[in-house]
């Protein structure tokens, strides 16, 4: 090849690079504008532990793992401590008000909404606490995402802005989402070991701001816990 023909090919990939970086340029300004993105993010779902209210003895317990029950459903019984779980029996001659007095009293277990049985590890037989949860019911119905903004994009979330959702679980699949609320403080303020403030030579650590996502009803099944990546549009 002569020497202007090399010259003319060197200014041409010379040209083609700079065109590719001014459209990369372009492309990230773009979207730096118009979306901020979330990459540490995951599916959640209303969920309540369900435990007894008083200490004993479980008696019964029909709650199975993803079970379907509803709201107020009896999942299982407890005889409260000091009581008898055991059906009682009527001394000779003291007839129906005897036995009335001598039977247990058992305390119900209900499911505090409807939904399905996330979890359980509740053992008939076993001794319980008040408030120690023997399963988690799950409203799989009405799934959400927990998006962990930076500190320095969050003040252009706004509620009602739109986003798209991607979960690990379900490659190629976007799901469309609203952004329904922004937590006032950052993850930090609410974890249960909240970080001390800091003493003698100050390093700074980006902080993040919970966003609640909702999923449109269209969504495929994803499960709580599962990872996430949210792109939210903010113009």
């Amino acid at each position: 090849m002569d020497r202007p023909g090399r010259t003319a090919l060197v200014v041409g990939v010379a040209v083609l690079v700079i065109l590719a970086a001014g459209i990369i340029g372009l492309v990230n300004w773009y979207n730096g504008t118009s979306y901020v993105t979330a990459s540490d993010a995951q599916v959640t779902a209303p969920m309540a532990p369900v435990g007894s209210l008083v200490a004993g003895t479980l008696v019964s317990w029909s709650a199975q793992l993803d079970e379907q029950v509803t709201k107020g459903q009896v999942l299982g019984t407890v005889a409260p401590a000091g009581s008898s779980s055991s059906p009682a029996t009527s001394p000779a001659g003291h007839g129906h008000a005897a036995a009335a007095a001598a039977a247990p009293i058992l305390v119900h277990i209900v499911a505090p909404f409807a939904g399905t049985v996330a979890e359980t590890s509740a053992v008939t037989g076993e001794t319980v606490a008040p408030g120690s949860p023997l399963a988690y019911i799950a409203n799989l119905a009405a799934p959400s995402v927990v998006a962990y903004v930076k500190e320095t994009q969050i003040r252009n979330v706004k509620v009602g802005q739109n986003a798209a959702v991607h979960v690990d679980a379900l490659p190629g699949t976007t799901i469309s989402g609203t952004v329904q609320s922004i937590t006032m403080g950052t993850a930090s303020v609410f974890s249960l070991l909240p970080s001390p403030p800091p003493s003698g030579s100050l390093t700074t650590v980006t902080q993040y701001v919970p966003v609640n996502i909702s999923l449109s009803a269209e969504q495929g099944q994803v499960l709580p816990g599962e990872s996430a990546t949210v792109r939210i549009q903010i113009r």
